[in-house]
């Protein structure tokens, strides 16, 4: 059996590890066996990708982000996601990891040209703390980037810290798994507020991951209650929200599992998950 899909790289907010439980309401949402699921502010694409790892055809998924993930769904959906410039990047990647670091720093500061999809998950996966990266005109935004780091004698984490989470080889199998397992959705790299133009289908199940609210690091972010209002006026589709707060009354406390992380391994507590239906 073929491995199953997964996002690319760690991401700030991304929701692959509440992804299943997400999935399961959106799916006995489905008014019907080929409803289309819309996935907006898709971001690292957990949830579609869950939805496809569940059997959904990726031609009944729709997706849509502002940022340069919307331009690396819409290559990969499209077909037109360039393995070879790809490989070409992940090639020139220092050997030693601790060279990383400033090679993405001296990377990340040269003009944007044609290789948006390509480099953008190659950025993002040398984050620091997985924040989001983004493009400003011909620039990248927000562009910091992790060290290698090693254990001292008092360190509760034993395991060095890598700058690329995942490594490059395994970027790169991720990376084409999705070249080939996605291929059919269709991206919008484009404001949500688009989303509103015109209504959803009867059939269509709507799930929106937006930046929490009263948070940074994001470099977009919108009114998910003025969305949500709107979006009722004019659609019958069921409409999902995935916030750190309960922003309806019909509100799911979502669980996260697995430890608490951190570089020490000492965070305390996960932050909140909800899932609010509108």
């Amino acid at each position: 059996m073929s491995q199953p899909l997964r996002v690319p790289c760690t991401y700030q907010g991304g929701k692959q590890r509440v992804a299943v439980q997400i999935v399961n309401i959106l799916l006995e949402a489905a008014p019907g066996p080929e409803s289309r699921f819309y996935d907006l502010c898709c971001g690292s694409g957990a949830i579609s990708i869950e939805l496809v790892n569940r059997g959904v055809d990726p031609s009944r998924i729709a997706m849509l982000d502002l940022s340069s993930w919307g331009r690396f769904w819409s290559a990969i959906g499209s077909g037109t996601f360039n393995m070879d410039a790809f490989d070409q990047l992940l090639s020139e990647l220092p050997s030693d990891k601790r060279e990383i670091k400033a090679y993405m720093s001296a990377l990340s500061a040269l003009p944007v040209r044609d290789q948006e999809a390509e480099l953008y998950p190659l950025l993002q996966a040398c984050s620091f703390g997985g924040k989001q990266i983004w493009r400003t005109g011909e620039r990248w935004t927000n562009a910091f980037f992790r060290d290698y780091w090693e254990p001292t004698a008092t360190s509760v984490r034993r395991s060095p810290a890598n700058p690329m989470q995942p490594s490059a080889t395994e970027l790169r199998r991720r990376v084409h798994a999705l070249v080939n397992g996605m291929k059919g959705v269709t991206c919008l790299n484009a404001d949500i507020t688009t989303a509103l133009d015109n209504p959803f289908p009867s059939d269509a199940v709507v799930y929106v991951d937006p930046p929490y609210q009263g948070t940074t690091g994001y470099g977009f972010g919108f009114d998910i209650a003025a969305f949500a209002s709107r979006f009722r006026e004019v659609n019958c589709a069921p409409l999902f929200v995935s916030e750190g707060i309960p922003l309806s009354e019909d509100a799911l406390l979502l669980t996260f599992g697995g430890a608490n992380g951190g570089i020490s391994g000492m965070r305390k507590g996960k932050h909140q998950e909800w899932l609010s239906r509108f």
